[in-house]
């Protein structure tokens, strides 16, 4: 019986550490709409770092009590950091200190004071609790019972929304599907036909790429000697393009599916959240139309989670790199704070990896459809026009628009540092091109695409407060390896560039759409408002 209890304590003294450091993450899971696939492995992580941060303790300290009090304490310090930051904040804001908490959980200087301030306030509260036997055994015993409720909820938590995610994404997949005009299955027959006659497909997205009338406009950009230099190499560049959508989540769907949606969202979605958008990436009709003509799928990760884990026969990543939930993770931690340029390291060198990466995709035999989100020139600016590094001041973000400038960024200051970005990406692009036409052994398609424009003067919380033709227009090019464009037009939107693609090269009879244009707002991503009339 003795030696149970033994082994029951054991237990015990690395279990509530373990879950008391877990419950940020998987909160986190569950208001972020993050696949589990995403966040199981920063979950296994935590545990084992807990579980040997709690031997290290034992080694030295043998009352089993104080070990577990000791541990906890070490993991809320760090772990909870983030949701002390948010309290302190919102505490500020209801007194009128401040007037937007991203001046305290977005600054410098401040929260390296307040995580000095946080953390001696728990050494402190320790050295009280082990003092006394009494007091540490009290707090291991409600330790151990908090942390046993907090396992059920957490896990009941995850079984909902796992269950959650799959009836959606089933059910919003046949609504998809049976107003297509499409069907990616029919054409199965044909996946072993000659394939070497198949030309690979690059679809290249480059967030926030505005088109040449903006970065004229707006910015200080090199654009009309970029269009010459890819008209230069045979490319069609839409200048008169706009995106469909003023969103990521909203232009990708639907140009990845070629269709509009926002019928269905208005009928349908409309109060759910980004999660609907999961399976109109993930498994778009584009792909599965490419999959079935014997096309294998390369993808790369972008940092953003919408985009990552598409269907994919080949996932070209780093070998150390961090996902959009593992980033966010952090961010609960003093990491970020005490290390301002590590997250942004990670983001260059995930966006670096994307782009020397395209220019050397190994020959297959197979054709290959190759899909790439690239986020820049969007925020975080991290390049200079000579490709050097860039460390902003501040905490790192993607916050773009408004919620830009709410973590202290100014129009000025995004025009200028968007135009240094876009600088060193036309060069990047340029050179990408040359090398991908003189790697192919056939020429490939290539379709270099903004999924909506830059927003140094674009909010996206009130749509009154917007420089629209900013966000809508982007940049658009084609390479055809016949060079033959007659089916291209200078406005043409992506919601028609698959329709046209598949057209000429798989002899489709689709339909092109007229070219219109929706905008939302970030917390109601599906009410769209048309503003196509005051974009002409």
């Amino acid at each position: 019986m003795m030696k149970l209890k033994n082994i029951f304590e054991n237990i015990i003294i690395y279990l509530y550490p373990i879950i008391l450091s877990l419950v940020p993450a998987v909160t986190l899971y569950w208001g972020s709409g993050v696949p589990i696939r995403q966040a199981y492995l920063s979950w296994i992580t935590i545990a084992v770092m807990i579980g040997v941060l709690v031997f290290s303790i034992n080694s030295f300290i043998k009352d089993k009590h104080k070990v577990g009090v000791i541990a906890s304490a070490i993991s809320i310090t760090f772990f909870y950091f983030g949701n002390f930051l948010h309290l302190i904040s919102s505490i500020s804001m209801k007194l009128n200190i401040i007037q937007e908490k991203s001046i305290i959980e977005y600054s410098v200087l401040i929260p390296m004071i307040l995580f000095i301030c946080w953390l001696i306030f728990w050494i402190f509260i320790t050295r009280i609790i082990i003092r006394s036997d009494s007091i540490t055994q009290k707090c291991d015993y409600y330790l151990s019972v908090v942390s046993m409720i907090l396992l059920v909820f957490m896990a009941s938590g995850i079984g909902m929304k796992i269950d959650f995610s799959s009836k959606n994404s089933k059910y919003l997949e046949s609504i998809i599907l049976n107003s297509s005009v499409l069907d990616p299955s029919a054409d199965t027959a044909h996946a072993g036909d000659d394939d070497q006659n198949l030309p690979d497909i690059y679809y290249l997205i480059f967030d926030g790429f505005g088109g040449s009338d903006t970065l004229s406009d707006y910015y200080d950009t090199d654009i009309l000697n970029f269009i010459q230099q890819l008209e230069k190499r045979g490319i069609y560049v839409a200048t008169e393009s706009k995106s469909n959508y003023s969103m990521t989540i909203s232009s990708l769907p639907s140009s990845l599916n070629m269709n509009y949606w926002d019928e269905l969202a208005k009928d349908e979605i409309k109060d759910i959240g980004w999660v609907p958008v999961i399976p109109l990436l993930h498994d778009s009709l584009v792909s599965k139309y490419l999959h079935n003509r014997g096309y294998d799928l390369v993808t790369f990760p972008s940092g953003f989670w919408p985009t990552e884990n598409f269907r994919t026969d080949k996932k070209v990543s780093p070998l150390i790199t961090l996902n959009e939930y593992q980033e966010n993770l952090l961010l609960y931690t003093p990491v970020p704070r005490i290390f301002p340029g590590f997250l942004y390291n990670n983001h260059r060198n995930r966006v670096n990896f994307a782009l020397d990466s395209l220019k050397d995709i190994p020959y297959e035999e197979r054709p290959i459809f190759v899909f790439a989100h690239i986020i820049t020139p969007h925020p975080p600016f991290i390049f200079d026009e000579e490709g050097n590094s860039v460390h902003p001041q501040r905490p790192y973000n993607h916050f773009d628009a408004d919620d830009y400038r709410k973590l202290g960024g100014t129009t000025a200051e995004y025009q200028e540092m968007y135009s240094d970005q876009v600088n060193y990406i036309f060069s990047e692009i340029l050179e990408m091109i040359d090398e991908m036409l003189l790697a192919s052994e056939s020429q490939p398609i290539i379709i270099i695409q903004g999924d909506h424009g830059p927003g140094s003067m674009v909010s996206q919380s009130l749509f009154d407060e917007n420089n629209l033709d900013e966000r809508f227009s982007i940049m658009n090019a084609y390479y055809f390896p016949d060079h033959d464009y007659s089916s291209l037009y200078p406005s043409i939107s992506p919601v028609n560039t698959f329709r046209v693609i598949f057209n000429k090269y798989f002899e489709e009879d689709l339909p092109l759409l007229p070219d219109m244009n929706y905008f939302s707002i970030i917390h109601h991503p599906y009410e769209f408002i048309e503003v196509t009339e005051m974009l002409k």
